[in-house]
């Protein structure tokens, strides 16, 4: 099994040690059980993929294994903890981890929340979040801003926290969008009564002209909320 991930072995192992066999596995979270042994037997991506972390917590955690372990597979480990402080209220004083992505090694990469392109872990005290978004610590993501369509907002360079949870135009705002060759950030406004829905992507930059795409060509990744800035 050379071609395995680290994740792949990780995650054969946690079903072995809840006593599972891969069909009751696949049929516990309804996909083809070829579908689910590709995630032990091919899988080669650094982490696995959240929806599927998700879907398998309530068979596996049945078995004895624990959120935390789990949580694992898909890098999330330390949001995970965040979030049960959050849930009980003791998350005053308490740290978040937030991971960068590295866009630009990124090319080609369609989904923020499962990329495997981390840049750098940053901790980050959760005060500072929960006053400005009710959003999943654990869905929130920085990126740095690289050209110039951005600018005088969001000058290269700039890095800006991603809410990818919030993937709807309405209102308008700074997106995360895929554009057909990598994730880029541009501002976006849905189109009034159009049909099928259509939205509007325009950068700051006067020298870039704005365009229109059908919201499910925009592929949005979601909205920009913060930003960090050097004085």
């Amino acid at each position: 099994m050379a071609n395995q991930s680290s994740v792949a072995v990780q995650l054969k192992r946690l079903r072995e040690r809840a006593n599972l066999s891969v069909r009751e596995v696949a049929a516990a979270i309804e996909k083809p059980a070829s579908t689910y042994a590709s995630y032990e037997d091919k899988y080669k991506k650094s982490y696995l993929p959240v929806d599927l972390v998700k879907e398998l917590i309530p068979v596996f955690t049945r078995r004895g294994i624990t959120e935390e372990e789990l949580y694992a597979l898909a890098g999330l480990e330390h949001a995970r903890r965040m979030r049960a402080r959050m849930r009980t209220g003791d998350d005053e004083g308490q740290m978040a981890t937030l991971m960068e992505l590295d866009l630009r090694a990124g090319a080609g990469q369609v989904s923020m929340i499962d990329s495997e392109r981390i840049a750098a872990e940053w901790q980050i005290p959760a005060d500072l979040f929960r006053a400005q978004t009710s959003a999943p610590l654990s869905a929130l993501r920085i990126i740095t801003i690289y050209g110039d369509s951005m600018e005088p907002e969001l000058a290269a360079g700039a890095r800006v926290v991603v809410d990818t949870t919030d993937r709807t135009p309405s209102p308008p705002g700074v997106f995360v969008i895929y554009d057909g060759l990598g994730l880029v950030v541009k501002r976006v406004e849905h189109m009034a009564r159009s049909e099928p829905a259509r939205v509007r992507l325009s950068s700051d930059n006067p020298k870039y002209q704005a365009y229109e795409l059908t919201l499910d060509e925009a592929q949005i990744q979601g909205r920009v909320i913060g930003r960090w800035r050097w004085m």
